[in-house]
């Protein structure tokens, strides 16, 4: 009950946000930073995600729910009140940085609460988890912003998180062991995380190659920096080996970035560029999105009751799927009809949902025993930075192509049809690493 409901709160904001947004940018305007909406929530996200092991480690797993609870709905009254564009961005990095630490604290539970053979099947019910706010998300967003209320679909996460707080409060126990030396909190590495993102983000708002250059070059020293930092720490954000290709455990969390980032150009861009193009009301721009959300729980679903000998194929099909998911989405954003759009949306998540459950098994088996609860919050940390870095690609590949001067016709289907050509790339690569990982035994 504890892990489904830290999940559900962050995944609602998720969808409805995406479906009001639109129309949140037709009245108060900044569509030159509709991006950064959602980049600003994945580097909340990153920050609460990757700093929830030392949250827990200091003050427990009740107290860091209760925290993440008390800042997500701070972010969302913060986006309801806002009277500008830079206001939402600034409200949706708080409710980032609240959501980030309760997925985080979902997964951990599952690493730490429940037996082995277990995991397989608490990452699937992760993952099906969504599928509520899936269908309930684009509903109240749509209903909203069709009556011109898009600020109080803001608030209606809001109960769902403060339930979430009290329930956890009530049925995780009391007395948990604390570490005789408090862990502290890295906010260097966690400063310089949030620096490659925003970096990167900037991108699409800069105009001087030189500009553009240098903050590329300063994304990338960032993330060298915080890794040789993290090499070296005693308290380390990351497990040993996440990023050698060499390792049981370095593949899948190469895979978990790719797939992770695959995900972004449906969820920033579908909604807008459907209105633009196809004229759909909000409501249905919202469902569009939610189908492959809803996707990836049928993949999951399908996928649940694949043994551990056959893991290997699944982990291999789903890139191949979600490959196959953006070519239908590359020929028909700009062209139509909207039922091809769904259908290769819905490719891209049941490819992600066939393999993801596997692979996130793959990552939990693989931990070194020191590092079990720290490779379990890095999984989450790892897709919502992949997310941001999508995010903020997405926002680079768009502006590019026109649409951040004007949501016009030819903008939206340039910029469409750029984005989803480009991402292929993804999933691609992805499906060359799973060809090779060894699934657990």
């Amino acid at each position: 009950m504890v892990v489904v409901l830290s999940i559900l709160a962050p995944a609602f904001s998720t969808f409805i946000t995406a479906t009001v947004l639109p129309s949140a940018i037709a009245e108060i305007g900044g569509l030159a930073i509709y991006a950064w909406a959602s980049t600003a929530y994945a580097v909340g996200s990153i920050l609460g995600s990757a700093g929830s092991s030392v949250a827990v480690a200091r003050t427990g797993m009740r107290h860091t729910v209760v925290l993440a609870v008390s800042v997500f709905v701070a972010g969302a009254a913060v986006c309801a009140s806002a009277p500008t564009m830079p206001i939402v961005v600034a409200g949706r990095a708080a409710q980032g940085l609240g959501g980030g630490m309760l997925i985080a604290s979902a997964h951990s539970m599952v690493r730490e609460l429940f037996p082995a053979d277990l995991w397989q099947r608490m990452l699937t019910t992760i993952s099906c988890a969504w599928a509520i706010p899936a269908l309930g998300g684009p509903v109240v967003g749509g209903v909203l912003a069709g009556l011109g209320h898009w600020r109080a679909a803001f608030w209606a996460m809001t109960p769902i998180a403060l339930i979430a707080a009290a329930l956890t409060w009530r049925i995780l126990p009391r007395s948990e062991r604390r570490p005789t030396r408090p862990a502290r909190v890295p906010f260097g590495r966690l400063a310089l995380i949030c620096a490659s993102v925003l970096c990167i983000g900037s991108i699409a708002n800069v105009r001087a190659t030189a500009a553009r250059a240098a903050l590329f070059v300063g994304a990338a020293a960032a993330v060298a920096l915080m890794l040789r930092l993290d090499g070296t720490a005693r308290a380390r954000l990351f497990p040993t080996g996440m990023l050698s290709l060499g390792s049981r455990i370095g593949p899948g969390f190469w895979m978990v970035f790719l797939l992770g980032m695959s995900t972004t150009p449906g969820g920033v861009y579908v909604p807008l560029l459907v209105q633009v193009l196809h004229d759909v009301t909000p409501a249905a721009a919202g469902y569009l999105y939610a189908v492959q959300s809803l996707s990836w729980t049928l993949g999951s679903i399908l996928s649940a009751q694949v043994s551990a000998v056959r893991a290997r194929t699944v982990i291999a099909l789903g890139p191949l799927v979600m490959a196959t998911g953006f070519a239908c989405l590359f020929f028909t954003i700009a062209a139509g009809p909207v039922a091809a759009i769904a259908g290769g949306l819905m490719l891209v998540g049941i490819g992600i949902g066939t393999c993801w459950a596997h692979i996130g098994t793959t990552i939990l088996s693989s931990a070194r025993s020191d590092e079990g609860g720290l490779t379990a919050a890095t999984i989450p940390s790892t897709q919502l930075f992949a997310i941001a870095l999508g995010s903020a690609l997405s926002g680079v590949i768009a502006n590019a192509a026109g649409l951040g001067a004007g949501a016009s016709i030819d903008a939206a289907a340039l910029a469409g049809t750029w984005l989803f050509g480009s991402f292929v790339a993804a999933p691609l690569a992805a499906l060359v690493i799973g060809s090779q990982l060894r699934p657990a035994r």
